[in-house]
């Protein structure tokens, strides 16, 4: 069973996104515009430091500061686990995205007309 666009209803023309990225040559424009979107690296330095830094006020008689570093350290934890999921899902709605070379067209596989 094969799939068709949404938008123009041909079949012949969907292409698997990732597939039809790497057939593209490496000085393409369409290379930069549909390639695979960065993977974020989560970084648990600060987060961490901050927690660790929050406590340490808190065991020594600091209690505003080390509640502010414990907020704070949960906070941008909190924040960079977000952007960090945000980038894993959009990984994978790319790989499983399909492009239509007559209408350049990104649908998900969902989206596609039965041909």
């Amino acid at each position: 069973m094969a799939l068709a666009c949404p938008r123009c209803k041909e079949s012949s023309q969907v292409l698997h996104l990732p597939e039809f990225v790497r057939s593209l040559p490496a000085e393409s424009e369409l290379r930069e515009k549909y390639g695979e979107p960065a993977e974020y690296g989560m970084q648990w330095l600060f987060p961490v430091a901050a927690g660790a830094l929050g406590v340490v006020a808190l065991v020594t008689g600091g209690l505003a500061a080390g509640l502010l570093l414990l907020a704070g350290g949960v906070g941008v934890g909190f924040w960079l686990s977000h952007r960090a999921q945000a980038s894993a899902d959009a990984r994978a709605a790319w790989l499983r995205s399909l492009y239509c070379r007559r209408c350049p067209a990104l649908f998900l596989p969902e989206e596609a007309l039965t041909a």
